[in-house]
């Protein structure tokens, strides 16, 4: 697919994307039993070897994108990622297990570094990715400071507390402000209009996605008090559950993860539409066409237990692709 417009003064750039998914059909396959031989190790070279793929069939102004990275990176990446946030975790709950309730000022401190530690990374995930893209033959670049958006995702964090989960569209608007907002590229890229961004609806479609989490949690509750005043027959004590009970409960929770896929993405597509009109475009695709989507991935997913995770990931990106409709405001991608 393509999508361009005619730029008084600059060459327009257009948007293409030729991704065979079939072919990443085999090269799910293929990860999945490698990744399992490997003990989950080979995973990070099959995601680099995905992206590298994915990359290779989308280009810009007619020249294909170029990733760089490897799954040694990835791996170290992950390591550092939940040394520094998993340590914090575990501090804070050994602090509870030591001193319980009495803890709480450094149980707070720890959570706190942990947030600050995942939003550090975050940032450095991204600039990682920029800077091993390439196009035109450079490499993109990120400005910005990981320190300031990490405070931020910190500061974000507590407001979402307070706000039982509605401070969420904001911090998705402030993210791609920092992220997006910060990408360069030495020849040519379009600039961030974060005044466009903004002007795109998010909260009638997290509302859908709240509400739906709410109704999801009541429905547990209320399975587990029924569990537990013996309203559901349940395995005596000391006894194994039966191959059925087991095959409910996964039937169960396999159910109620796909109605919350499906319920997010609404969603999920308003963030995208927001970031792409950050850039001048406009993602002509709904949420009730995401919410198919999500439900329809989300099954291979549930069907295949994850081992055709880079198909479903190709899917999402040629529907990403194909959905983007004309620029909102001439001169955004200029080459």
């Amino acid at each position: 697919m393509s999508r361009t417009d005619g730029v008084a003064g600059g060459t327009s750039l257009a948007l293409e994307q030729q991704i065979d998914t079939a072919a990443f059909l085999g090269l799910s396959l293929r990860c999945a039993l490698l990744t399992v031989a490997t003990l989950g190790l080979y995973g990070f070279w099959g995601r680099s070897e995905a992206r590298r793929w994915l990359w290779d069939a989308t280009a810009l102004g007619g020249e294909p994108l170029e990733y760089g990275g490897t799954g040694g990176e990835l791996l170290a990446g992950f390591v550092i990622k939940w040394l520094a946030v998993g340590g914090c975790l575990l501090g804070a709950w050994a602090s509870f297990r030591a001193m319980g309730p009495w803890g709480a000022p450094l149980i707070a401190l720890l959570t706190g570094a942990a947030v600050y530690a995942y939003g550090f990374t975050r940032f450095a995930g991204f600039v990682y990715l920029a800077s091993r893209t390439a196009w035109r033959g450079e490499m993109f670049e990120v400005e910005g400071s990981p320190v300031a958006f990490a405070a931020r995702e910190l500061r974000d964090a507590a407001l979402m507390v307070l706000t039982a989960g509605w401070w969420a569209p904001r911090v998705a608007r402030a993210r791609g402000q920092a992220l997006w907002g910060g990408l360069r590229h030495p020849k040519a890229w379009p600039g961030y209009d974060a005044a466009a961004a903004a002007r795109q609806p998010l909260y009638s479609a997290f509302a859908i996605g709240w509400f739906a989490s709410v109704m999801v949690v009541l429905f547990v509750g209320g399975v587990m008090l029924g569990l537990a005043s013996g309203f559901f027959p349940t395995p005596q004590p000391g006894a194994a559950p039966s191959v059925g009970q087991l095959a409910a409960l996964a039937l169960l929770l396999a159910g109620l993860w796909l109605l919350l896929r499906a319920a997010w993405a609404p969603y999920g597509q308003a963030v995208r539409a927001a970031s792409a009109a950050g850039f001048g475009l406009r993602l002509a695709w709904g949420g009730k066409g995401a919410a198919r989507a999500a439900l329809a991935d989300g099954a291979a997913l549930v069907g295949s237990l994850g081992f055709l995770k880079p198909w479903v990931r190709a899917r999402e990106r040629v529907r990403l692709l194909r959905a983007l409709a004309p620029p909102l405001s001439p001169g955004a991608w200029r080459g």
